[in-house]
């Protein structure tokens, strides 16, 4: 029953970092693709624009989704070597 137990939650540890492995290599895609679907960027902005308008949230939320990404590594390193102890 343990081996079993065991296998449970090494198979769950290998999606888990499966899954880790594709937000990270296309979870930042997530926020441009909302913005483009929103209709931006659909023409050039200056840096007053920019600043002043709304294209500042883009950067930001695909800088939260690279350190999101970054946090579930980091726990998919924690648990799989936690099971090797």
């Amino acid at each position: 029953m343990a081996t079993a137990g065991c296998n449970e939650t090494t198979q769950r540890i290998a999606l888990l970092e499966r899954v880790s492995d594709l937000f990270d290599r296309f979870g930042g895609l997530v926020p441009l693709a909302i913005a483009f679907l929103n209709g931006w960027p659909t023409e050039i902005k200056f840096y007053p624009d920019f600043v002043v308008g709304n294209a500042w949230k883009v950067f930001l939320s695909c800088i939260l989704y690279q350190l999101a990404a970054f946090a579930l590594r980091r726990a998919v390193t924690f648990a799989s070597g936690s099971l090797d102890l």
